[in-house]
């Protein structure tokens, strides 16, 4: 279900400050206008815009990139679904909490929205019009015509690193529908001792609608979509390129970075707003590594415009002479060089290989000359065996890929070792009742790999609650969560990733020739367990997840009721009636199980498949009745008559054991002395079994029990029901849908 606008802009309120309170993660607070990171001072957030930049990468963003890059360690090609996740779990403790962020932050983020009324502008427009005409050498009429238009305006004097500076120039931000929602500022004086990269200030002000930016159309403006870092390259390119522009009915846009994803946000807006018949996205991003980085986005993603159901064709283009198009103009050149996304593709590895050309002054074709090998001090040339010691990207990608996957299937191959060893099978249904949100199949991954594993997170989350993983530790690699790939499907039917093909392959496939599929991929990650990390026994309490309750020590009757009405709740969600009372003679007829006389059962009607049912014997005792419970749910979840998999009756009984023994786990309860007793008989029932079939047997039994215990942990607190009504439920936002969608895609992971 998708987000509103109003409730995504909701959540880009969230300020990245409050989250680092939130999360304890250790700032500094060097002016009012900055916080710098504590282990990483060159990350800076500006509370004002609720945006950060990372000097020392390169990377910017908003809460979602915060999270994704920093706090997990993620990088560009990862998905961010668990940055989401955090992100709309913060949402969740905000609104769980009443906290008015508006009032908290009122410092930092003040309560208003963008209004170009207060952007202090002048009426002259001489130092404006000198800066882009002498500075820049715009044509003075194309300059005067933008002024004439609104599209440039001349900005007070400002006031920046503790000094006065002259007039800059403004360049209003339109949206889709013409209204003024953002702006940048230009400074228009030469500073290289503040601005020592590119000579003067450049700023968004705050406020500015970031899925818009600086944007000028030509025609129609609804074919083609063109994607400048600057609004100066947009000009530049504008005034070389303007009957082009006219004649395909082009709109020119600034995305003030290198952020691609904005002109795919853009997009989508005009093709909503305005049915635009957008066929081509063009990425016009400087001559640099940094600008083939960024438009190597629309190699990874396919769009296609719902109007015209076709494909929108991607493409780029680059200047004959210089790193960005304002170089170009002033060198009095005029073209462009167009490069398919593939070969744009190929320029970035090249380009990640042997690093920038230190003349960027050069022509693309004196790039694209065959390079001369590198000399040795000796002056020998250096062999071609000791350049290809030095892998691309994407061979680091595939071999790392290929050792991930490795590392995985050697330990799935050690699943057998649950039908011979107890304890073994009991420390990992102990681990995956311990509430630490990993899906069922990551548990079992991760217990192959460490047996004795009992606290695990991955390197940042360690990192953010001040602990630190021990140098030269070896991480266990488990499953992320997952995003869609675009795959090539050869001739031989053989599936290969869009980032993997040769560039023949692709063209083949963007002529249609080879077929193109969307596919869901997992990508692999690395966690460490607690023993790896400088931890002490005062930090690990607080680490623990938190039980629903514990009824080891909490027999409050009413707490015990609430429990066992949560667990029928979800029973009732499932379409599954529970009967506890005038049902005892159906249960007596039953056999005798290993265990005594049945407690419980689960039917089904023959007649009617969807009426499903669920019986318990009226005398059980509270914690009882919820174990009971806990066994008949999963055999429910597993057993009914649509179920894939028919196994053996008592491969069905194991299933519900070891899936109620997590449940009742997580909720405090333990077998005690007839734990291992319980445990050998369960082992003894899975010899008996082919060793293929042992790893999903267990996996099934441990899904169904996590789907159960995480719907406990958003549904009872400290035995407490918490406050989440139907009547709530159905006014929930979409985001909290959003959350739930996603955290039931990871349960089947």
């Amino acid at each position: 279900m998708a987000i509103t606008k109003a409730e995504r802009a909701e959540l880009k309120k969230l300020p990245i400050q409050g989250y680092c309170d939130w999360k304890n993660i250790p700032y500094t607070k060097p002016s009012a206008s900055e916080l710098r990171m504590v282990d990483h001072d060159s990350l800076v957030v500006r509370p004002k815009m609720n945006l950060f930049v990372w000097n020392s990468t390169g990377i910017k963003g908003d809460l979602v990139d915060f999270i994704h890059y920093y706090e997990l360690g993620k990088n560009d090609g990862d998905s961010k679904g668990e940055a989401i996740r955090q992100q709309l779990a913060y949402a969740r403790y905000v609104k769980g909490s009443d906290i008015d962020i508006d009032k908290r932050y009122q410092n930092n983020q003040p309560n208003y929205q963008f209004d170009f009324k207060k952007v202090y502008r002048t009426k002259e427009t001489n130092v404006a019009k000198d800066y882009l005409v002498n500075q820049r050498q715009l044509s003075p009429q194309f300059v005067d015509n933008l002024i004439k238009r609104g599209d440039v305006a001349q900005g007070s004097r400002y006031q920046e690193n503790n000094a006065w500076h002259e007039n800059s120039v403004i360049f209003p931000w339109k949206d889709v529908n013409g209204k003024i929602v953002g702006a940048d500022r230009q400074g228009t004086e030469q500073d290289f001792e503040h601005y020592q990269k590119r000579g003067s200030s450049k700023k968004v002000i705050a406020g500015s609608d970031t899925n818009t930016g600086y944007n000028l159309s030509f025609g129609k403006g609804d074919q083609t979509l063109v994607l400048f870092e600057s609004p100066i390259d947009l000009l530049s390119y504008a005034q070389q390129n303007y009957p082009s522009l006219k004649e395909n009915n082009a709109t020119l846009l600034s995305v003030s970075g290198t952020d691609a994803k904005r002109g795919a946000q853009f997009l989508n807006d005009s093709i909503a707003a305005k049915q635009a018949r957008f066929n081509k996205i063009i990425v016009a991003f400087d001559n640099d590594k940094a600008g083939f980085k960024a438009a190597d986005f629309y190699d990874r993603h396919i769009y296609k415009n719902p109007i015209t159901n076709e494909p929108i064709v991607a493409e780029r283009q680059i200047p004959i002479k210089g790193k960005d198009w304002n170089e170009q103009l002033k060198a009095g050149v005029t073209g462009f060089k167009t490069l398919s996304m593939t070969d744009n593709a190929k320029r970035l590895e090249q380009l990640e290989v042997f690093g920038e050309r230190p003349d960027t002054t050069q022509s693309i074709a004196a790039e694209q000359s065959p390079r001369m090998p590198a000399k040795n001090q000796s002056g020998m040339a250096k062999s071609k065996d000791n350049l290809n010691k030095k892998l691309t990207k994407t061979q680091r990608r595939r071999e790392n890929e290929k050792n991930n996957k490795s590392i995985i299937r050697e330990a799935m191959n050690k699943v057998t070792q649950y039908q011979q060893d107890p304890k073994a099978l009991q420390s990992l249904l102990d681990f995956t009742a311990s509430g630490l949100n990993y899906s069922a199949r990551n548990s079992l991954i991760i217990k192959l790999q460490r047996p004795d594993a009992t606290l695990v997170k991955g390197y940042r989350q360690w990192a953010t609650a001040g602990i630190q993983v021990n140098k030269g530790e070896k991480g266990m690699k488990i499953f992320g969560a997952p995003v869609d790939l675009k795959t090539i499907i050869d001739t031989n039917g053989e599936r290969i990733f869009w980032k993997d093909a040769t560039p023949e392959q692709k063209n083949l496939a963007n002529s249609k020739q080879l077929e193109v599929q969307t596919i869901k991929h997992y990508p692999i990650e690395t966690v460490f367990d607690v023993r790896q990390t400088n931890a002490t026994l005062d930090q690990i309490p607080k680490l623990l997840p938190n039980r629903p309750i514990d009824l080891a020590t909490d027999k409050s009757p009413i707490h015990l009721d609430n429990t066992y009405k949560s667990l029928k709740k979800y029973a009732d969600d499932m379409k599954v009636t529970v009967y506890d009372q005038g049902v005892d003679d159906q249960l007596i007829n039953r056999p005798m199980t290993w265990q005594g006389q049945a407690k419980g059962a689960f039917a089904q009607m023959k007649a009617d498949p969807s009426k499903r049912f669920i019986f318990l014997r009226s005398d059980l005792t509270p914690t009882d009745k919820i174990h009971t419970l806990a066994h008949e749910l999963a055999h429910a979840k597993l057993h009914h008559s649509q179920a894939k998999n028919n196994w053996p009756k008592a491969i069905k009984e194991t299933q519900a054991e070891l899936s109620s023994y997590v449940i009742t786990k997580n909720l405090g309860i333990d077998p005690g002395q007839k734990s291992i007793e319980y445990i050998a008989n369960w082992s003894n029932k899975l010899k008996a079994l082919d060793a293929k079939n042992t790893g999903k047997i267990i996996n099934q039994a441990l899904q169904a029990s996590t789907d159960v215990t995480q719907y406990l942990s958003q549904n009872l607190s400290q035995g407490e029901i918490k406050q989440v009504t139907q009547q709530k439920q159905s006014k929930q936002t979409k985001a909290a849908v959003v959350e739930q969608n996603y955290q039931n895609q990871q349960r089947h992971r």
